[in-house]
């Protein structure tokens, strides 16, 4: 096949070269010369178009056909197939088992990375609801120390207050210290002593149950009556039991009562025994006193714990 080719390319190039040998000598031969050497040319083409191949033959048509303006041909080439050629696809096998197990690698990677993106996902999802908790927390905390804040801003004010009533109980004690003021008490104390030497013996025994519980003494309260045993009324101050006797004279009290409240106070399981009067006491019962060991409450006693419970 490749020397027919050759073999008719060679002719291609004689027959050019006479026919180029045979136009160059047109103007110098006779018109016989001529018509010979037309013919001569022509004979050539036809033996060129008779040598040329099918698919340049098809090509010199399609020109043809277009310069003459007839229908339109579109050359087409048809490309020898040689069977003697064998494809070899054993690399392109190795390739497609690579894409395989390539492709599988990826897909396995795309399903780790998928497991991933969901582990992700719950992480943010509790990550979200933790901070969500921690924000409550937060204004838990911080309403926490608003009302700290508030807590503190009342102690100010309520240690601002102790230390204005400090101030104010400074000022009245300083006026109670005052020669004045304690003129003043006493006058209005001779005034409620004077009220109770009016009094009945009944409502002198009340009036000793208001003034021991004024001056602080607990469980204060009056005996029976005529059976009272010399007590007319008992008290307590701390651990100590005391029993009062009441005795509301004119003129002062003997030493009659000294003895009946001391016999009294063993009845009664007291441990101090006192004698209370708007009067005075005699010399015998100021002695007697000193040896059973009674306290002996007088008019001047009377009045200055009057006294110190006015307000």
């Amino acid at each position: 096949m490749k020397t027919w080719n050759t073999i008719r390319r060679c002719l291609y190039i004689l027959i050019a070269i006479s026919m180029i040998t045979g136009i160059s000598e047109f103007k110098t031969s006779e018109l016989n010369t001529w018509i010979t050497q037309i013919l001569s040319i022509f004979t050539s083409l036809v033996l060129i178009y008779i040598i040329m191949p099918s698919r340049e033959k098809s090509l010199l048509k399609t020109i043809y056909f277009n310069l003459t303006g007839r229908k339109a041909f579109i050359f087409k080439v048809k490309y020898n197939q040689h069977k003697n050629i064998r494809y070899d696809d054993s690399s392109v096998k190795m390739n497609r088992e690579t894409f395989y197990q390539q492709s599988n690698n990826y897909s396995k990677k795309i399903e780790q990375m998928k497991m991933q993106k969901n582990s992700l996902e719950e992480t943010i999802d509790s990550m979200t609801a933790y901070k969500q908790k921690l924000s409550q927390q937060v204004n838990e905390i911080n309403k926490v120390y608003q009302d700290l804040n508030y807590l503190k801003n009342e102690k100010s004010n309520i240690l601002k207050e102790i230390d204005d009533l400090k101030q104010k109980q400074a000022n009245l004690k300083d006026k109670a210290s005052s020669h004045q003021y304690t003129e003043f008490l006493q006058y209005q104390a001779k005034n409620r002593l004077k009220e109770i030497d009016g009094f009945d013996g009944y409502q002198f025994e009340n009036i000793t149950c208001q003034l021991l519980k004024k001056l602080g003494f607990q469980d204060v309260k009056l005996t029976k009556g005529s059976s009272d045993y010399g007590i007319d009324v008992l008290a307590k101050n701390g651990e100590t039991t005391y029993g009062f006797q009441c005795k509301l004279y004119s003129s002062p009290v003997g030493i009659k009562a000294v003895q009946e409240v001391s016999s009294g106070i063993e009845y009664y399981k007291c441990k101090k025994a006192i004698v209370i009067s708007n009067s005075y006491f005699t010399p015998h019962a100021i002695s007697a006193s000193k040896e059973l060991n009674v306290d002996l409450w007088n008019r001047d006693k009377l009045l200055d714990l009057l006294t110190e419970i006015i307000e």
